[in-house]
């Protein structure tokens, strides 16, 4: 298995690159370590989804309850990179609404 996630603390910002698809046992490793993050006080999160090529409900609802927790914190996370498959499953659910999502780290999609 190739790397899934690289997390770069920058300050009191977490920044999280993942590669490769986001399914099952690697949606909920991904979802466990962010938690960790979160445990330890850090509130504000940009998760890179550029490389991720494929995502389904486990991998969204990995990604819904970290946006929870991050808020239930007084935190925020950002989205950015959603292409493909990835931006379709967000846009058929929906979440596309519910997450502050953009196309690079500085440009909200619209």
């Amino acid at each position: 298995m190739s790397q899934l996630h690289h997390f770069e603390v920058d300050g009191d910002q977490v920044n999280i690159h993942l590669v490769g698809d986001l399914l099952g046992d690697r949606a909920a490793i991904f979802r466990e370590k962010t938690l960790q993050y979160i445990e330890q006080g850090f509130q504000h999160f940009t998760v890179n989804l550029e490389a991720v090529d494929d995502i389904n409900s486990t991998g969204l609802g990995a990604l819904v309850n970290i946006q929870k927790r991050i808020r239930q914190n007084g935190g925020h996370v950002t989205l950015h990179g959603l292409q493909g498959s990835v931006r379709t499953a967000f846009q058929r659910t929906r979440l596309h609404k519910a997450f502050s999502i953009t196309e690079t780290p500085e440009t909200p999609l619209s």
